[in-house]
């Protein structure tokens, strides 16, 4: 449930803070991506998409993988994970945790994978959902000793609002996990909401989703809880919105010349899939832009601030 947004609206105080800089475009075909921080190096990972996902990009590949970027050199590390797809990654300790949808997309079941090295993983199944519930993008935070996972559902249950819906599930190892009741703990089934991306602080559960907007626009909105039951808006809202520097191309000499054509003359009306985490003092952020119809790109931005920072500049 979301709570009454006009009545916090009317009286709410929202000083000038520090703005989000979009930095441009790093990669075609990808979408969803995971910035994370391992052992104190920069990286990136990313699910490497199957034709189902990337025919309008050219990827003919039959099933999806994940692998794990150098974010400075854009060098891929090892892939793992064949046939899965909308992954996620926490680092915690010396392991790197992965969950994601196995299969290409609308499975029914999401696998956990862990690695000392990102080379050698171990796999085994978090969670089972019912055939008619269909999984897709998935975000994993810590909160108070716990963690909690938010999924992205679709299908024909009931627990499916207006695709599609968030649901979430807590786990105290990041191996064995427990489903919240999906009726009770959603975000949220009055509307559209996908590719959720959850953090946690002082008491508050953050989610960034994305929201359809008239006109075939599809942006990202915040929105936070301290129960993963009842949410409130952020009074400022969208965290962005497509514009041309999400064209910009932070090194083009790694782009062949079609594929800086390619760029320039895409249609740009989605920011969508944002994650981040935080390194230096500064929130990093990945998300994606293009037309949400397969013509889809990977670009970065910056906040000059903690995640902290940037998760509550969005609320009064």
């Amino acid at each position: 449930m979301i709570k009454d947004h006009l009545e916090r609206l009317r009286n709410a105080k929202t000083p000038r803070c520090k703005t989000l800089q979009k930095l441009g475009t790093v990669k075609v075909n990808v979408v969803e991506s995971t910035p994370v921080v391992w052992k104190g190096k920069l990286l990136r990972f990313e699910w490497v998409r199957n034709s189902d996902y990337g025919k309008a990009g050219g990827i003919t590949r039959e099933t999806g993988c994940y692998h794990f970027v150098d974010a400075k050199t854009e060098q891929p590390l090892f892939e793992f994970a064949d046939d899965h797809s909308f992954g996620c990654c926490i680092a915690e300790g010396d392991k790197m945790y992965v969950h994601g949808t196995r299969g290409g997309g609308g499975g029914n079941v999401l696998d956990t994978f862990v690695s000392s090295d990102l080379k050698d993983w171990e796999q085994s199944t978090a969670l089972t959902f019912p055939e008619d519930i269909k999984l897709y993008n998935t975000s994993v935070c810590k909160a108070d000793g716990k963690y909690v996972m938010a999924i992205e559902i679709g299908g024909k249950n009931p627990v499916v609002g207006n695709p599609f819906t968030c649901v979430f599930a807590v786990s105290d190892d990041l191996i064995s996990w427990t489903l919240l009741d999906m009726m009770e703990h959603s975000f949220t089934r009055d509307r559209y909401s996908a590719c959720p991306c959850i953090r946690y602080c002082d008491g508050y559960y953050y989610i960034i989703c994305l929201f359809a907007a008239p006109y075939h626009r599809w942006v990202p909105y915040i929105a936070r809880s301290r129960d993963l039951k009842d949410f409130e808006m952020g009074t400022v809202n969208p965290i962005m919105w497509p514009d041309h520097d999400d064209k910009n191309v932070i090194h083009p000499e790694r782009f062949t010349k079609e594929e800086l054509n390619y760029i320039e003359n895409a249609v740009d009306c989605n920011n969508s899939d944002i994650d981040i985490c935080e390194l230096d003092g500064k929130t990093l952020i990945t998300y994606s832009w293009g037309n949400q119809l397969g013509k889809e790109f990977l670009a970065l931005a910056e906040y000059d601030g903690t995640n902290e920072e940037f998760l509550k500049s969005f609320f009064a």
